[in-house]
């Protein structure tokens, strides 16, 4: 595989049928420590030819290591998370670590203001909730967006905003929000003004995390 450290995966990867998405906790190690980790057992391991990508991400606030991955197909991941016994990271992260859940991008909203080619995405703020089940979740998020749409536009002209993209997993039960921002600054601004009234009010969980590293199979 190859590492770019400036390159980001595309999250509307029309080849992506399917993502896992893991934390690592640090468990009282050094964050860049698990990251590093982390990368480097992908580095050193089998690329499976129906793995896309796989990214490392930093929590703002010195917490878990978020992995994001694309594979080309859900019948591929289970035949990959059969061969290993589970993802890496879990593996990495101990007995203790929480599972990777599979998603499926639903619905991706863009910022009016991004200019063309999209700046490179510096800061991605992640937020989960809960459902309870795929029509409820798919439900819940049109409802999330058209609301937003009837206060702040359809052009969502949020500064420094690139992309909303709403994800539900395979069996229904979780959402899973990943935005991409130029800077944190803007994104934080956003968050405090708009995200942190909604997951007060929804109770789901959220964190601001920056981009590792990302990996992809050799050209």
């Amino acid at each position: 595989m190859s590492v770019t450290p400036a390159r980001r995966p595309v999250i509307e990867n029309p080849k992506s049928d399917i993502v896992l998405v893991g934390t690592v906790p640090a468990d009282g190690r050094e964050q860049l420590e698990v990251a590093r980790a982390v990368v480097a057992h992908w580095e050193s391991s089998p690329w499976p030819a129906e793995l896309l990508s796989l990214t490392a991400y930093t929590s703002s606030d010195g917490g878990p290591v978020l992995t994001y991955a694309q594979w080309s197909s859900e019948k591929a991941l289970q035949r990959s998370l059969g061969e290993r016994g589970g993802i890496s990271d879990h593996t990495l992260a101990g007995a203790g670590a929480p599972a990777s859940v599979a998603y499926r991008l639903y619905r991706s909203v863009h910022g009016g203001g991004v200019t063309d080619p999209a700046p490179v995405a510096e800061s991605f703020p992640v937020a989960f909730f809960g459902a309870e089940n795929e029509q409820a979740a798919r439900e819940w998020i049109d409802g999330l967006l058209a609301a937003e749409e009837r206060t702040e536009g359809e052009d969502r002209d949020y500064p420094g905003g690139i992309s909303a993209n709403m994800h539900i997993s395979v069996d229904g039960t979780s959402i899973l929000s990943f935005s991409e921002w130029v800077s944190e600054a803007e994104a934080v601004a956003h968050i405090e003004a708009v995200w942190e009234p909604v997951l007060k009010e929804l109770g789901g969980t959220g964190t601001l995390y920056r981009h590792f590293r990302s990996l992809f199979p050799e050209a």
